[in-house]
């Protein structure tokens, strides 16, 4: 683990990682409208690196500073170094930060990922030998989280929708644990900026219901079916 990892100061409600070539004026690009929409703050950084350049080091502290990673697993996605070591990060922050991360399989299943077959297991093969270890770990461990899949016969905006429901309610939740926390700690003392808690001075009675439902929000998430 990354000595320099602490208690972040979030900058972010979401970082976004896909596979620019796949899903970039696609799904990704409507995910993120629909996210702006939403007033849900979501980096992005879809510039196309060569195979077996590094990550740049901004792009390790968005990961950092986020409180919800998405990741967009399409056909290509593995066939990105850069993706893959985002990944690797993303599961670190999980771990050390205990950062939410939401898998969503786009075009390929979670047993794909978790078999690492086809796609995966060719540009696997391809890879650095010093790097596949924990590229293969980082795989299986996000396909075994809860998340979504995209289906044919499902409408792509129902499905955006969706998800962007389940992160909006994931920030509310949050954000009420926070103020609970800072009033027990600092009584009066005045909320942060952040654009959740924008969403909960805006919209105060969507609090009860957010932390009403979001036990019975995840649990549905993780039945939706991931094997034809």
């Amino acid at each position: 683990m990354s000595p320099s990892l602490s208690t972040p100061i979030y900058e972010y409600d979401v970082f976004v990682s896909f596979r620019g070539a796949d899903t970039r004026e696609s799904f990704t690009a409507h995910l993120l409208a629909a996210l702006e929409r939403k007033r849900i703050r979501a980096y992005k950084d879809d510039i196309n690196l060569p195979r077996g350049e590094e990550i740049r080091p901004e792009l390790l502290k968005a990961i950092e500073t986020s409180k919800i990673a998405v990741v967009v697993f399409s056909k290509n996605y593995v066939t990105s170094d850069w993706c893959l070591d985002e990944l690797v990060k993303i599961m670190e922050c999980k771990s050390v930060l205990n950062q939410r991360v939401l898998p969503i399989f786009y075009d390929v299943t979670e047993s794909e990922v978790v078999e690492q077959t086809g796609n995966f297991a060719e540009a696997l093969s391809n890879g650095p030998e010093e790097k596949v270890e924990s590229w293969r770990a980082a795989l299986t461990e996000v396909a075994n989280l809860a998340g979504f899949r995209s289906e044919p016969y499902r409408p792509e905006p129902e499905f955006i929708e969706e998800i962007v429901e389940v992160i909006w309610k994931r920030l509310i939740w949050e954000s009420s644990t926070v103020q609970s926390r800072r009033q027990i700690d600092n009584p009066g003392a005045g909320a942060g900026a952040d654009s959740s808690t924008i969403i909960l001075q805006n919209d105060a009675s969507s609090v009860q219901n957010a932390i009403a439902e979001w036990s019975n929000l995840f649990f549905f998430v993780r039945l939706i079916p991931f094997h034809s």
